[in-house]
């Protein structure tokens, strides 16, 4: 039971990683895109949100896919080869 416990402790922390990362990451680069395009203000609130709204999902979806892969690879990568 405590290694069912365990395991729905872990993929919660996965899961809260993944989303609170992808909402960060697609905030940052949404508004840095429209600011950058001269994005009138009247219209920045609805564009980022439009942005974020389609960015999201994706973002979101490709951390728990990629992520544990680069999580792997980068132990690989830094562990003593010797």
């Amino acid at each position: 039971m405590v290694n069912s416990a365990n395991k729905r402790v872990t993929l919660k922390r996965k899961l809260l990683f993944a989303t609170m990362m992808s909402l960060v990451t697609v905030n940052i680069v949404s508004i840095s895109i429209l600011l950058i395009n001269h994005v009138p203000m009247s219209l920045l609130f609805e564009k980022w949100l439009t942005s974020i709204t389609v960015a999201w999902p994706i973002v979101l979806v490709i951390i728990l896919i990629v992520a544990p892969w680069l999580l792997r690879l980068t132990e690989w990568l830094v562990k003593d080869h010797n």
